[in-house]
């Protein structure tokens, strides 16, 4: 971690501070981001993250800081309008996707959060309980017969992908042979074989689009109850609720952002329990610790490490850092979790650690509507497999690959044995 280590002091940076450096592109971050991150919060709380253009970012690397800078009403999930243009022409697939509640701001987000979160009740979460039940025993049932003669099986692409994607779909509406598109994107995320994947995802992206509007004029020829019928109802009832780019967009974020968190939280916990089989052992031994448990996992290896970028709507100071209009924040949920100031021993994982507060789902009024379904899925899908394969075990040297880059901490693959 060169850029980090020999960090030099910066006398040109946006506030002409002298706020240390690194290279956002750095390969160390993408193959050791806690670590990387550990030896920045070593040497300052606060960083620049530099981009291959030149331009920085700033980064805190103290949970408290990181916190605080959620609840800043000047730090804005989008630039000022006037400050940056962008026409539907100009936007493409991009225009329609940052029409969702996750990349707006009030009031705009206001209303559209407002529409959803209903449907992402602690009440309405446990009406779901008995389908994610049934869900993850079909799962396991097919697990079983794959591996019965012994061999791995990828329990990332059989069970952590796929558990969430069939859940999300049913509380949306979207029937089963319409679900092909949401497999094809899963595995695009996946694929780092080569080639352009980023003009592949975009490609499926469209796809999603289209199935999405098809959904929707369905639901305005025969209304139904699940979560896209009444979105569409509301956008019908009251055209000023909910605009139809907003509606596309809001269906969008739901399908995607409603079950890649999850898979994260299923791959990674199923592996730190594996790692630590101590840990596996107290909640094998004492199935009530696995919805704290669950709270360890998320604050000890969240599915996005770096995420959350912020733009400055004014002044304002960050980290003891005051910067500009326009200025980029980026947010590390993951270096926050593992801050010790934080959290003590914070690269241990413990099963019976008072692990709340960690900022894996956001924090203010950006904090992650589906909380509680990501976390009941969790609890449920690793629970089961524990109690269905106790001899589960990591298949071959024990290697886990996680997706190459800097943002997400999801295994690739997570090779076990059964039996």
């Amino acid at each position: 971690m060169r850029q980090a280590t020999d960090a030099r002091q910066d006398p040109a940076g946006p506030s002409g501070d002298g706020v240390p450096v690194f290279q956002l592109m750095d390969p160390e971050l993408v193959r050791d981001q806690y670590g990387f991150f550990a030896r920045l919060r070593e040497k300052s709380h606060v960083w620049w993250a530099e981009l291959p253009d030149g331009s920085r970012w700033l980064v805190p690397t103290r949970y408290e800081d990181i916190r605080l800078a959620h609840l800043d009403p000047v730090l804005r999930q989008k630039p000022d309008p006037e400050d940056d243009p962008v026409s539907d022409e100009e936007g493409g697939i991009w225009r329609i996707y940052n029409e969702h509640p996750v990349v707006t701001d009030p009031p705009k987000h206001t209303r559209l959060r407002k529409l959803l979160s209903g449907a992402f009740t602690g009440r309405q979460t446990e009406r779901m309980r008995p389908r994610v039940e049934e869900t993850a025993a079909e799962l396991l049932d097919r697990l079983a017969e794959e591996g019965a003669d012994g061999s791995p099986v990828d329990l990332m692409e059989r069970y952590a992908w796929q558990l969430p994607l069939v859940l999300i779909c049913e509380l949306l509406g979207v029937p089963e042979d319409r679900r092909q598109v949401f497999h094809d994107w899963s595995r695009n995320a996946r694929d780092f074989s080569g080639g352009d994947t980023h003009e592949g995802r975009e490609e499926i992206a469209y796809r999603i689009i289209d199935v999405i509007k098809e959904l929707i004029a369905e639901r305005r020829a025969h209304p139904t109850e699940d979560l896209l019928g009444q979105m569409v109802q509301a956008r019908d009832a009251d055209e000023g609720r909910l605009s139809e780019i907003e509606l596309i967009s809001t269906a969008f974020i739901v399908l995607l952002a409603g079950f890649e968190t999850s898979v994260g939280l299923i791959g990674n916990g199923v592996h730190a329990l594996l790692r630590n089989p101590e840990q596996r052992a107290l909640v094998e031994r004492d199935p009530s610790l696995m919805p704290g448990a669950v709270e360890e996992f998320l604050r000890f290896d969240p599915s996005l490490f770096l995420t959350n970028v912020r733009i400055s709507g004014a002044p304002t100071t960050v980290a003891g850092v005051t910067i500009r209009k326009g200025q980029p924040v980026l947010l590390s949920l993951g270096a926050a979790n593992r801050d010790p100031g934080q959290f003590p021993d914070p690269d241990r994982v413990d099963v019976t650690r008072q692990a709340g507060g960690h900022l894996t789902f956001g924090y203010g009024i950006h904090h992650c509507l589906g909380a509680p379904l990501a976390r009941m899925e969790g609890a449920i899908a690793i629970g089961r497999l524990l109690e269905r394969f106790p001899r589960l075990r990591l298949a071959g040297d024990g290697d886990v690959p996680f997706i190459p880059n800097p943002i997400s901490r999801t295994p690739l693959t997570l090779s076990v044995l059964l039996t």
